[in-house]
């Protein structure tokens, strides 16, 4: 092979590189936030915050994409990924999302508790029986875990209401991620003696995951390198902290 046909064949390969590179650079990352304090939340001057909305934005940010991160309710997410109308997002990979998601990289512990007030002592999970128990709507761990109990199902769309709910006496228990309560009931100026001890139910992961309707391995590759970066200079943990103290003291 001649050296003209080997600066012939470089030249080209480069510009092929260049051109991929370029086309999957400039994709917008369209990501969806379960709209819940504290993963992501509107505060009272209409900024949007939380550690799930901060988290997946630093992640995308870092892989050089530009990007719009959407909150909504939990079944709005998966029906996006599902219809590839949205790419990514943190949730637990379980039967339900892995139908519609591909989970790409771990990213935190999630404590799923169940918690009632204060006058209320749950030692085990049949303690609830005969009990209303509210919890995020479509919650797959919730759906999961109370599928054999005698209890009254009261869906909500957020865990603010829910704790008013509960304070109010218009449900018995409150069963969900440990850390969103006491953040709800926290902002909601309740103090933690309030509720009684939370019982842990599931100890799950949290990962970025993304959608399989739209699924580009580059794109994927690059969040990935991104998300074990972020998580090695403790970027991911300095937001995590911010945003969740989950122990009831």
């Amino acid at each position: 092979m001649t050296t003209k046909i080997k600066v012939l064949l470089f030249k080209t390969l480069l510009s092929c590189t260049l051109l991929i590179c370029s086309i999957v650079c400039a994709k917008e990352i369209n990501i969806a936030t379960v709209d819940t304090s504290n993963r992501g939340y509107l505060n009272a001057d209409g900024q949007v915050l939380g550690s799930s909305y901060e988290i997946v934005n630093s992640i995308v940010n870092d892989s050089g994409f530009t990007y719009k991160n959407t909150l909504m309710p939990f079944g709005r997410v998966l029906g996006y990924l599902g219809s590839g109308d949205i790419d990514v997002a943190l949730l637990v990979p379980n039967e339900t999302t892995n139908k519609v998601s591909i989970p790409l990289e771990y990213i935190q512990d999630v404590n799923f508790i169940v918690v009632g007030r204060n006058n209320l002592s749950i030692k085990r999970l049949t303690d609830i029986r005969g009990k209303s128990v509210g919890y995020l709507r479509l919650t797959p761990t919730a759906v999961e875990a109370l599928k054999s109990l005698d209890v009254m199902k009261v869906e909500g769309s957020k865990y603010s209401h829910m704790i008013e709910m509960l304070m109010r006496g218009r449900i018995d228990v409150l069963f969900g991620p440990e850390s969103n309560i006491f953040w709800a009931l926290k902002n909601l100026g309740y103090a933690r003696q309030e509720l009684g001890e939370p019982l842990l139910i599931e100890k799950l992961d949290m990962y970025l995951v993304y959608s399989k309707k739209v699924a580009d391995k580059s794109i994927m590759s690059a969040l990935t390198s991104s998300a074990k970066k972020l998580k090695a200079n403790n970027t991911i943990q300095e937001i995590i902290h911010k945003y969740e103290d989950s122990k009831p003291h």
